[in-house]
């Protein structure tokens, strides 16, 4: 039980993170220009790149929907007991 509410935590993180780059992303990726200096050109091309910011986004988003999905799958039965039920 603890695994699958770890991974629907993870997703639901995925999907925040997701969203919040459709919506803004050059605001998200100005205020973390800050730190070590590749992690300063980092934001700084997001920041000035916000296409590539919402197609990752979108991307996000989609990996999170996939991950909770699973969680909601029904196990699948071993091989043994599929073929038994015939």
């Amino acid at each position: 039980m603890w695994n699958k509410r770890a991974k629907d935590l993870f997703a639901a993180f995925i999907i925040g993170n997701g969203v919040l780059d459709l919506i803004a992303p050059y605001e998200r990726y100005g205020m973390w220009q800050v730190g070590p200096e590749g992690m300063r050109k980092a934001a700084h091309w997001l920041a000035e790149h916000p296409t590539a910011v919402r197609l990752r986004g979108m991307v996000r988003i989609g990996i999170g929907l996939w991950i909770a999905l699973r969680q909601y799958e029904e196990p699948s039965l071993p091989w043994y007991k599929r073929w038994s039920r015939g």
